[in-house]
């Protein structure tokens, strides 16, 4: 008997076509609350999760995102979990990268769908990012490493797992 975690994690594909159906913001934070309990360097917990569910600031971050990469590279979601930490600080890549992983696997877990989205610490060093990131509350001397967004699949999307190079682990 698989177990059930293990099999979520590998079940766990990115979606980049969602409907207009919106997460509720309960789910959210419970999403959110699960990335709060990923690892973190010596304990010190220095990352911040931004949980972005008002319509006003996602279609600005979507308007923002269209504006400078002529895309939506949040391909239609309606809630963005925007995880950051101290710009200089050597943990920050690493506490980060785990808490958008605990947030990608508890999403899973509870069918909702997500994308991991790189673009918005480029996007916030624009001056209109720059105000946005301002506005949402992001610390001025913080990057956002990545972005978990969360939705439900548009209808007729196939998520299907990828092939895995059979060379992927390597036994020494």
């Amino acid at each position: 008997m698989e177990n059930r975690v293990i099999k979520t994690i590998k079940e766990r594909v990115s979606c980049r076509t969602y409907s207009d159906k919106k997460v509720s913001l309960k789910k959210a934070l419970e999403i959110a609350e699960a990335g709060k309990f990923a690892p973190s360097g010596k304990n010190r917990q220095i990352a911040n999760i931004f949980v972005v569910n008002s319509k006003k600031y996602v279609e600005r971050l979507r308007k923002l995102s269209v504006e400078q990469l002529n895309r939506d590279c949040m391909y239609g979601a309606k809630t963005i979990l925007i995880v950051t930490g101290p710009r200089e600080d050597a943990f920050t890549f690493q506490d980060c990268s785990c808490i958008l992983e605990n947030m990608f696997v508890a999403a899973s877990a509870l069918k909702i769908a997500t994308c991991w989205i790189n673009q918005f610490d480029e996007l916030f060093q624009s001056k209109d990012g720059l105000k946005i990131k301002k506005q949402l509350g992001i610390p001025e001397d913080h990057r956002v490493v990545g972005s978990c967004i969360l939705g439900y699949p548009k209808e007729g999307t196939v998520l299907a797992v990828k092939e895995r190079k059979a060379d992927f682990i390597k036994i020494i």
